[in-house]
């Protein structure tokens, strides 16, 4: 894998300019073998040092201390996505430096009372994936062109009359994470030998995927991973079209599917209600029917998704806007439900890391709340994460005060270290631990 990285240097860093430059450091770490260094990491070529990796505690980092600024560390998992999964990630890195939001973010996710008609909503997102795959798939390219005027129109009439906040959070996730898909994926494809009409492909089988049925509530799989594809499909017409200097407007804050309309324009009326026409309505609302009714019917809050498990360990971290190390947080979740704005539940997470300074946690196999609250006035935000366990049984060197030195826990599915300085609060069901 690191010699066809370097290998495939020059053509990577021309995916997207700027992103994944020819000498672009990087670690691909095994735990039971080593890690291979490669690029500015390790100059003179790939260098494997066989060992555990001291400082590593999630499966990916986007600035691991290596000498090289920038430096990827992705650990292995001897899955097919691997390379995807680093590509992706690494994007997510290069989008810090370069990309410029100009407009309100919005949130991961959606509060659905905000939605006024929630069937009229979930049959537009569903018409719009269904006409997006079969444009992607259409040979000739005027019909194309035609076909995505169409879909613009439709997205338009949509979103007339919604609440704004949810029209700029389907715009701002298309915008980090389609592109970040997109550019991974057009990255994977060099590096795996796969075609272009391979990468259409794949577009195409995100867009057909069956998302109201996948593990997760309503608004994770709508506001989450559907946009993942509507992004990086908007992000192929653009280079399909051979739009001028797209990714530059992107960069700037340009949504990606304003960059479209502003290349293109917008079917008429009657246009956009022949292809609307086109599919079949009943199909769709029978599609459709047992999602909307359960997301109607779903009550779920933080109170009682924590009193699922009788203790918790809660980590609470100060989070500074200017601050420029701030701490990282990934996970790996099957289902994922937001109960507000900021607070999103994850049932039965397969993974979750945090690193913050010189404190770290490592959680398998548990329940989580993640709580990421906005600033109040110039102060930090107090972001929580709170863990749900069985009892508080293994946690019994956390004592309550503040930390005059670091410690370490390493029970089964959670290792956690704190660095001096912490504090400590417990009582019979929490303790919580604040990290500054």
């Amino acid at each position: 894998m690191a010699e066809r990285l370097e290998a495939y240097a020059d053509q990577l860093s021309r995916v997207w300019p700027g992103y994944w430059p020819p000498d672009q450091p990087y670690i691909l770490y095994a735990p039971d073998t080593g890690a291979v260094f490669g690029g500015a990491a390790s100059p003179q070529g790939p260098s494997f040092r066989p060992g555990p990796l001291a400082g590593v505690t999630s499966t990916f980092a986007t600035d691991f201390p290596t000498g090289a600024p920038d430096t990827v560390l992705l650990t292995l998992s001897g899955r097919d996505d691997d390379v995807s999964t680093l590509f992706h990630e690494q994007f997510h890195d290069f989008q810090e430096d370069r990309f410029r939001w100009q407009s309100e973010s919005g949130s991961e996710y959606v509060d659905l009372s905000l939605i006024g008609d929630l069937e009229a909503f979930t049959f537009g997102v569903e018409l719009e994936l269904r006409l997006l795959a079969d444009i992607l798939v259409e040979d000739d390219a005027a019909t194309r062109r035609e076909l995505a005027r169409a879909y613009l129109a439709l997205r338009r009439e949509r979103e007339r009359g919604m609440d704004a906040l949810v029209v700029s959070t389907e715009r701002h996730r298309e915008w980090t994470e389609g592109t970040a898909e997109y550019a991974g994926r057009q990255a994977s494809a060099l590096f795996t030998g796969r075609s272009d009409e391979q990468l259409r492909d794949d577009l195409v089988s995100m867009l057909r995927r069956d998302l109201l049925f996948r593990p997760g509530d309503y608004a994770a799989n709508v506001f989450r991973w559907r946009l993942y594809a509507t992004g990086a499909a908007l992000a192929w017409l653009l280079d399909d079209l051979e739009v001028p200097d797209w990714r530059t407007a992107i960069e700037g804050g340009t949504p990606l599917d304003l960059a479209l309309e502003q290349a293109i324009g917008l079917a008429d009326p009657v246009s956009a209600a022949d292809v609307r026409a086109s599919y079949d309505a009943r199909d769709i609302r029978a599609a459709i029917a047992p999602a909307v009714d359960l997301a109607r019917s779903a009550g779920l809050d933080a109170s009682s998704f924590l009193a699922r498990a009788p203790a918790r360990l809660v980590i609470e971290l100060e989070v500074y806007l200017d601050d420029p190390e701030p701490g990282e947080l990934y996970f790996n979740a099957p289902a994922m439900t937001p109960l507000s704005r900021d607070t999103l539940a994850l049932p039965d997470a397969e993974w979750l890391s945090i690193n913050a300074g010189s404190s770290s946690l490592r959680v398998e196999r548990r329940s989580i709340l993640i709580e990421m609250p906005p600033p109040e006035g110039s102060g930090p935000s107090i972001q929580r994460v709170s863990i749900l366990l069985p009892s508080l049984s293994g946690l019994e060197g956390l004592r309550p005060g503040r930390l005059e030195a670091a410690v370490e826990v390493d029970m089964e599915g959670l290792t956690l270290r704190l660095a001096a300085g912490a504090i400590v609060e417990v009582n019979d069901t929490t303790i919580t631990v604040r990290v500054r």
